[in-house]
């Protein structure tokens, strides 16, 4: 199995998940999926798509028309971590706990020997990310977590307890991966793969070099008349183009 490219795979796995079942069968087999479910409940939705080696899980991010994610985004409470460690925001677990029975139900029936991985994008890589650390502490063969946009998840507890594979990916001024706010105790987790201005993906780089970079992302934005770049920086299209030919070294 080359994990290589998974990067660009996961990140367009993310964003098909902002389709419906019918729409985004053809697409997951188009990645090579043999296999696939949608699940949609109370406005939570995810899909599951599985071939002989592995079996992923792609969590639905923010849909602004979707008033469920809207509540689940502002919930910025900090709640007691279920089935894991630590605390995460109220309003992502709300959104996970309306799919886990039933996703965890489906994954044990069906994991066999292949190895999971879990991604997702804005919203979904948060609830992507709760879900992993319940995976993780059942012990399931886990490939590895992929997120996109991510915002901070839950507090150090839950940060340091977490020992997956993450590979956190942010594209240069996304203002989503800045909230929740740091000083309220919220925590990023994960290994960085920062996506500077030029698109390039940087893994090792420093907060001073990140926001050097940010801020010529943003002049370059203004020159082009994208007044809103920490919002378009943000989108799901962008990740997996800048991603379409990376490989991991």
């Amino acid at each position: 199995m080359n994990t290589e490219d998974f990067g660009y795979k996961m990140a367009r796995c993310a964003g098909i998940a902002y389709l419906d079942g019918k729409e985004a069968k053809p697409k997951y087999k188009e990645l090579g999926y043999t296999g696939h479910r949608f699940f949609d409940i109370k406005g939570a939705q995810c899909h599951i798509a599985w071939n002989k080696e592995i079996l992923t899980i792609a969590f639905r991010g923010t849909e602004v028309k979707e008033l469920s994610d809207v509540k689940a985004d502002l919930n910025v409470d900090s709640v007691k971590a279920e089935y894991f460690h630590g605390n995460v925001h109220e309003g992502f677990q709300t959104e996970v706990d309306k799919l886990w029975n039933i996703v965890v139900t489906y994954v044990m029936k069906n994991k066999k020997d292949r190895t999971i991985f879990v991604t997702g994008h804005s919203l979904g890589a948060a609830m992507a990310t709760i879900v992993a650390a319940r995976f993780y502490k059942l012990k399931f063969k886990l490939g590895g977590l992929y997120t996109y946009g991510s915002p901070r998840v839950g507090n150090k507890k839950f940060r340091d307890a977490l020992g997956v594979n993450h590979y956190r990916f942010v594209n240069n001024s996304d203002d989503v991966t800045k909230i929740p706010f740091y000083h309220w105790g919220y925590r990023h987790h994960g290994n960085l793969r920062y996506i500077n201005s030029k698109g390039k993906v940087k893994i090792g780089t420093d907060v001073w070099k990140r926001t050097l970079d940010r801020l010529k992302g943003r002049w370059q934005g203004f020159k082009n008349k994208n007044y809103f770049d920490g919002i378009s920086d943000h989108s799901v299209d962008k990740y997996a183009t800048h991603l379409s030919d990376y490989t991991e070294v």
